[in-house]
This record gives structure tokens, sequence and C-alpha cells, in this order.
């Protein structure tokens, strides 16, 4: 066994208790997870070491032995290296991409500072990427495709740099994306409408997703996959006295966009997702459903990045609002909020990441007890019961599960890590990877 779950049991930074029957099911996961570790990660590729060094980083002061935890991370270090050198991470995205290695690697080297070295080079390899990438920033191409959202986009590697914006050369990215992203939400003509710089036509892999065609593009409200992105990164950089002409204007349109599609069922806020040209232009009806309550397109997602941008433009009004639909969101009963999985990306413990730093900005009791209920109702899911449970959701669906054991977004690495953020009020890098904190 690696862990010491006795260590974890009576560990004093616990600030979030749960109960004590939830608090056991965690512990057992914690255990079964990291013997399932142990098993697989001499045969792992460099695609799944980025997840596994980040949880291995939060869990190190819980290892029975600090040398088989050396041991195991140098492993997976030099298959990442291996995995960068034979050019696994061919782009800069912050999930899988170059973006996704230099947060784990930066998030360790905190703990670890003689990889600083090794960070560097990382670094450089990721800004080597973006300056290739954004040489075409100027083509037509480039301006009509989903290239800004935060998984495979612009507004993953965008935020990294604000985290670590130390040198010139970072500096000079960071401006350069700013003034990327501000030409970008320049109102556009398409078909004699005016319509938002931040629509885009969709990939050939997105279109297979999409229930309507979008033969003329679509916009995205989404935070996973759209403008929910581009608004807190913008609005950080904006506080951090990256002071450029126009950015001020973007983020206030950007809020705009979100102000004025939002609708209400029961009380309760909503925004419609991905939707196409003519739903925005007001030519075909928008379907004003419940949607769940998750990170990637749910309100909860979208109020956390409005809040966030209210924070950094001291914009009182859009706080508030934020902060008073969510208190309305946690009142909510479990079942309203339309989740079937406990993962991050669209499941229980990803929406408990996002109240609970609610929880820790406001102080508010309705942030904190349904933080407590969204996380034990994933700490009930052990592996096995994990991938029943995302196989039937699949089945159901009519689609094919993407639970696995090691990642982050679908896998049960990202419920056990999150789990241990939450419990102990020390949000980790994957917060920001989310564009959440």
């Amino acid at each position: 066994m690696l862990i010491d779950i006795d260590k974890i049991r009576n560990c004093n930074d616990i600030r979030i208790k749960l109960s004590e029957d939830s608090f056991n099911c965690y512990l057992q996961n914690i255990g079964e997870y990291f013997d399932s570790l142990k098993k697989d990660i001499y045969t792992m590729k460099p695609q799944e070491t980025m997840d596994v060094i980040s949880i291995m980083g939060s869990f190190q002061e819980y290892f029975y032995s600090e040398s088989e935890w050396e041991c195991l991370i140098l492993h997976l270090l030099n298959v990442l290296r291996k995995g960068i050198n034979k050019s696994f991470f061919n782009d800069t995205a912050i999930f899988y991409g170059m973006t996704h290695v230099a947060y784990s690697v930066y998030a360790l080297s905190l703990k670890v500072p003689k990889i600083k070295p090794l960070l560097q080079g990382i670094n450089d390899v990721l800004l080597d990427k973006l300056s290739h990438y954004l040489e075409s920033s100027n083509k037509h191409e480039f301006a009509t495709i989903g290239n800004y959202e935060v998984n495979k986009g612009l507004s993953g590697p965008f935020r990294y740099l604000l985290d670590n914006d130390d040198g010139d050369r970072v500096n000079k990215m960071i401006k350069q994306l700013i003034n990327v992203f501000i030409k970008r939400s320049k109102d556009i003509i398409i078909l004699d409408h005016n319509v938002t710089g931040w629509h885009y036509y969709p990939s050939a892999v997105e279109k297979m997703y999409m229930d309507v065609g979008a033969a003329n593009g679509c916009i995205n409200y989404g935070v996973s996959h759209g403008m929910g992105g581009p608004l807190p990164v913008l609005s950080m950089a904006y506080h951090k006295g990256y002071n450029v002409d126009g950015l001020e204007d973007t983020i206030n349109r950007l809020i705009s966009e979100y102000m004025n599609a939002v609708y209400y069922v029961d009380g309760i806020v909503y925004w419609p997702g991905r939707i196409t040209f003519e739903q925005y232009i007001g030519q075909e009806a928008i379907a004003n459903t419940a949607n769940p309550m998750s990170w990637c397109y749910g309100s909860v997602g979208i109020l956390r990045t409005l809040y966030m941008s209210g924070v950094y433009m001291t914009n009182n009004m859009v706080k508030q609002f934020a902060v008073d639909e969510l208190v309305k969101i946690a009142k909510m009963e479990l079942q309203s909020y339309s989740l079937s999985q406990p993962i991050v990306c669209h499941g229980y413990v990803g929406t408990a990441a996002i109240l609970n730093l609610m929880y820790l900005d406001t102080g508010r009791e309705e942030f904190l007890q349904k933080t407590i209920e969204l996380v034990e109702a994933s700490a009930a899911f052990n592996i096995e019961g994990f991938f029943a449970n995302a196989n039937h959701v699949a089945k159901n669906n009519n689609t094919e599960s993407l639970a696995t054991l090691h990642d982050y977004l679908e896998g049960f690495n990202g419920i056990v890590h999150t789990i241990l953020s939450i419990i102990k009020g020390n949000p980790s890098v994957n917060e920001k990877r989310l564009l959440i904190s």
C-alpha cells in the first residue's frame, strides 16, 4: 500500500467535515485508487502521466515512504519527458497538450524545486508552439474556428501564462493573446446580420455531437468550449495590469453577451449552451430548458466565471448577480441538478468544486452545505461502481463511455483528487485549469 490512510483520517488540515460513513468511503476509495495506480504506473503512456503527477503531488505527505514517492515521480517525469521529445503533445491545449504538461510540472515544482529547470524547458516548448500557432492569427480561417475555448483553445494557455508571467517573452505572448482575443471579439457580418465575433464554424468532430446542423456557424456559451473561457482570463489580465487598448470593452461586451442570453426556469437562471447562427439572430427558437448544473455547460460554471470577472473588474453588479443566482442554485434539491455521474467535467464533484470556491470566497453557508452534499454523493462511488455507473449512463444516452481510471476530467482520479482539495480548502492547479479559480 502506498498511502497511509490513518494519516489522512487524523489530518488537522481537514476543514470540511463529511459524515463518518462518507469519509470512510472516501478513504477506502483513496486506498483503492492508489493500489490500482501502483499496478499501472510502469505501463503508462505519456498522455496518462500528467494527471497522475498532479495527484501524486497533492498526496505526497500521505505516502508511507518518501523514497518510494520519489522513485514513482521520477519514473513519471521520465515518461513525460520522452513523450515531449517524441512530440506526443503536438498542441498547446490545457487538456492533453503542452499547457496540461506545464501545469502538472509547475504544481510539482512548488514541492520539488530542483525540477524547475525541467519546467523552464517545458515553458519554452509551450511558448514556441504558441508562437508558431499564432503566426496564422491574421488569416480569415483563424477567426472562423473555435480556437478561443479552454479545452483545446487559447484560453487555457493564456491562463497558465498569467499564472507564470515572469520574463519578457511571456509578457509579450500575453499581450499578443490579448490582442488576438480583442480582435476576435469584434462583431462580424454573417448573411447581412450583425453577430458576435466569437461566432465560429464547428469542426467535423464537433458536428458529430450536435443535434442540429450549423451550416452558418454557431455561438457557444459553455465554459469548456465557449465564451466562458475568454471571460475570466481577459478579466484576470486586466486586473493584473495588462491594460491593452480595447481590453476593458472586450470584457464588458462578453459580460453583455451572457446577460442578454439569460433565461429562467422555475426561478433558476440558465444559458442556452451552444446555439446556431439562426437561433442567435432570432430566426429559430431556442429551447429554454433546465440544463444540468455542471462545470462544462451548466449555470454553475458560467456564474462562477461571471463572479470572477465581477471581482477582477470591480463590477459589483455582475459579482452580486452571480452570488445571488448561485445561492438559489445551492438551495435546490440535488435531484434538480440533473447530474448522473460523480466526475469533474459534468458531474457532482466538478460542481462541488465551484460551490466550494464560492464558500471560500463568500463564507455563505448555503454553498458549504451543498458542497458537502455533492462531495458525499461522489464519495459513494468506488472504482467498480464508478465504471458501472459510467457504462449505464453511456448506454442510456446511446454514447460511448469516456470513463477512465487515471483521467482528471472524466475519470476516477479527478474524483479522488478534487475531494481532497475541497475538504482541505486548498484548491489545486486543476481548478485553475478549469478557469474557476
